[in-house]
């Protein structure tokens, strides 16, 4: 009997560990879609600016119903791969928003230095309960909630030599784990949305 009952403790304590172990994996393994692009050749002396498009299609996880108001959550990054602005702009169903590189995603850096090239990622998300869109998400006490989805194209700086010219692409559907995003919105952006200078918050463009 005593062996039995050693036996049942020992499988229950293996089916724990395996239980806990697989919730570990599961937390650690958890992605959030990211649409990441890139500027480059940024403020060239010749004027040319890039530009960064988002849409509002009006689907929600592939379906076909309109889904509202969505939020897309901008995060600017430096080459140094520092968070330098972040905002939250809001698109209508089927609505098109147009930023300037030069004059939206990059005039307000938070180190106050000249951003010339340097990676975007775009979070789509709901807006939240006041209609707005807060890159935050409330700070490091907030709650990251995702959902929707937004689709970009960038233009960019190509730079030959001689001159400078244009070329669009699509931005790519990555995915980054929820640590880093947290990261991101609640704690780099989170103290940029809390300093009391302003610094490191971008604009919206044009359109909705």
């Amino acid at each position: 009997m005593l062996q039995q009952s050693m036996k049942a403790i020992a499988i229950a304590s293996l089916v724990a560990v395996f239980l806990l172990m697989t919730g570990v994996a599961s937390a650690q393994t958890t992605k959030v879609p990211v649409l990441v692009d890139y500027y480059a050749n940024n403020y060239n002396g010749s004027y040319v600016d890039g530009t960064l498009r988002i849409t509002n299609f009006g689907s929600t996880g592939g379906g076909p119903a309109p889904n509202g108001n969505l939020c897309a959550m901008i995060y600017v990054f430096d080459t140094a791969e520092e968070l330098q602005e972040c905002c939250g702009c809001v698109l209508t169903p089927d609505g098109l928003r147009t930023l300037s590189v030069a004059s939206d995603l990059t005039y307000n850096p938070n180190n106050n230095e000249t951003l010339y090239t340097g990676e975007i990622k775009i979070i789509t998300a709901p807006p939240n309960s006041g209609g707005g869109c807060d890159p935050s998400f409330g700070g490091p006490g907030g709650t990251v909630t995702v959902g929707g989805a937004l689709a970009a194209w960038g233009t960019h700086v190509q730079c030959d030599g001689e001159g400078y010219s244009v070329t669009e692409t699509a931005a790519q559907a990555e995915s980054a784990s929820s640590a880093d995003v947290n990261r991101i919105t609640k704690f780099l952006c989170g103290s940029i949305v809390q300093n009391s200078t302003g610094r490191g918050i971008c604009t919206c463009g044009t359109g909705e």
